[in-house]
This record gives C-alpha cells, structure tokens and sequence, in this order.
C-alpha cells in the first residue's frame, strides 16, 4: 500500500480530531439559535455575538481552509431539513452565503484566519451578506410584505453590529484556546 503526502491529499480532508471539532462548533452553532426563543430584542442582541465568536473560534482553533465553507455547507443542510419558522426552508441560503463570503476573506490570511483586522472585515461581511440574503428569500421568493425600515433596522442593521463584536471576542477566544490546545 501507497503511503499519501501530505500535497496528495484533498484540499478538503480533516483528521479525525478536526472532524471532531468541527462537531463540536457545529452543536455550538445549533445552540446559539435558541436565543430566538428569548425574545426578538434578545435575539437580535446576542444572535450575531454568538455566531461571531463561534465561527472565528472555528477557524482559528482548527485552523485549516475551508473550515468556515463546511461548517456552512453542513447548517445549511441541516437547516433545509426543517421548515425555518421565520420566512421558509429556503431562508437556509443564508448561512452558505454568507460561509462563502466569510471563508474567501478569512483565506486572505496567512495562516489562515490569523489577522484580526481580516477576521472582522469577514464576519461584517458574513453579517451583511447573510442577513441580506435572509431578507431577499423572504421578500422576493415567499412575497412577505416588508416596509424597508424594518427590513433594514430589524433584519439586517444590528446584526452588522453584533457580529464583529462577537468577531473579535471570537479571535480573542479562539487564540487563547488554541494555545491551550497545542499546549496539551
């Protein structure tokens, strides 16, 4: 039997200890949707910080290309699985658009997902981008009736706040936790 280099393998290929991590972060995704259940005011308040942290976390903590785009692919299934409550099963576009923004800018990053300044740039726009799809589906595909203040003051302003805060508190986490995992 062949033993595989390194440049041989797939650019998407995981150990299993990164496959394990990516789990991890995924259950974290799943469980920061419950903020929903709060209340829109707080909702919108921690959606975005929860999200941010635990995506910059990812990608710092496991470090390797194409982290954020899986973690997307894989919510984003997930999320087709189920009627989305607010809006329609397609509404599940949204968090792979915004994992393909995300990931391109993050990539910018040598090594990957190790620049502040990128990491907040890429989760704004990650905020941006997939709230702006999450209002599109709603508008354009499903018909809801939206006045543009609330489309723009509910659906998509405070996340562009929210999500590089919790960016930054996320690549604040993320280096501390990954310190302490190569230090075990």
């Amino acid at each position: 039997m062949e033993k595989t280099t390194e440049k041989e393998k797939s650019r998407f290929y995981f150990t299993n200890r990164e496959i394990a991590l990516i789990a991890a972060f995924f259950a974290l995704m799943i469980m920061a949707g419950f903020i929903w259940f709060a209340g829109p005011l707080l909702g919108i308040a921690l959606h975005g910080i929860l999200w941010g942290i635990i995506l910059i976390t990812a990608a710092i903590v496991i470090g390797k290309k194409y982290t954020i785009l899986t973690l997307g692919v894989i919510y984003t299934l997930i999320d087709f699985s189920s009627a989305n409550m607010y809006g329609g099963t397609l509404t599940a576009l949204n968090t792979l658009a915004g994992a393909i923004v995300l990931e391109a800018i993050l990539q910018m990053a040598s090594p990957y997902a190790s620049k502040l300044k990128l990491d907040l740039i890429g989760i704004f726009l990650f905020g941006l981008v997939s709230r702006t799809v999450y209002v599109f589906v709603i508008v354009f595909v499903y018909g809801m009736t939206l006045p543009l203040w609330l489309a723009a003051g509910y659906y998509i302003l405070p996340h562009l706040i929210t999500f590089p805060i919790g960016g930054y508190l996320g690549f604040k986490m993320g280096n501390k936790v990954k310190n302490v995992i190569e230090s075990v």
